[in-house]
């Protein structure tokens, strides 16, 4: 049976089901995501489309940002103003795990616990763990396209 996680923003007017398992969850360094997540890392999980369901109550609406130059996204909750999730320049959905954080009660589940470091070469502030640092978001586990 696959693990299903249900998220949700802050006012609970946008909510996620993710289910299954991510594609990759791991620390992005990239200046793109710095920018687009005003971060100095993003600690995150990406997710091919068709394991998320999302669900936007009348009362809000999901309001999308672009940024400029690249093919990524950024969407929150209009009524809390809450990130709900990303989109990043390959189309898979990317999740913070902040979100995953929350709906375990502070919790991060084993299952989005970051695996790697992507561009690390671009980092803006070291991390000392013994996880594998990649200089691109090649990690050997990434494919090119999401699915259909």
């Amino acid at each position: 049976m696959a693990t299903v996680y249900e998220l949700s923003c802050d006012c609970g007017a946008v909510r996620l089901v993710a289910r299954g398992e991510p594609i990759v969850s791991a620390f992005c360094h990239c200046e793109s995501c710095r920018k687009l997540y005003g971060v100095e890392v993003l600690s995150a999980s990406a997710w091919p489309n068709e394991a998320i369901k999302r669900t936007v109550s009348d009362e809000a609406t999901l309001i999308g940002h672009r940024l400029a130059g690249r093919r990524m996204w950024r969407y929150h909750c209009s009524h809390c103003g809450r990130l709900v999730h990303g989109r990043n320049r390959r189309g898979y959905i990317v999740i913070p795990n902040e979100r995953f954080r929350e709906a375990g009660r502070g919790r991060l589940p084993a299952g989005v616990a970051p695996s790697e470091h992507f561009f690390y070469n671009q980092r803006v502030l070291d991390i000392a763990d013994d996880l594998p640092k990649h200089a691109a978001d090649t990690g050997g586990v990434y494919p090119e396209t999401p699915g259909k």
